[in-house]
């Protein structure tokens, strides 16, 4: 759990790979399965999601910069 004034990591996030029934989506397998990746925060709110874990991990590092920011800012 994030303590207040905090830097938030990217180590502080859980990645999980979800996957969909969807044989109409583009990206669907040979069965139908669309996967998705989401990155969680400490309370398992998703934070950040991507197609592939890559596109995740990227927008979850986008995410920590902009919390980090905040916290920044809300502690001068």
């Amino acid at each position: 759990m994030e303590i207040k004034g905090t830097a938030m990591k990217i180590k502080d996030l859980t990645f999980e790979r979800i996957e969909n029934y969807d044989p109409f989506n583009l990206r669907a397998n040979k069965h139908g399965m669309v996967t998705e990746w989401v990155a969680r925060n400490s309370w398992g709110n998703a934070v950040a999601f991507g197609n592939t874990r890559a596109q995740c991990v990227t927008d979850a590092r986008r995410y920590v910069a902009s919390q980090n920011r905040r916290v920044s800012i809300e502690s001068t």
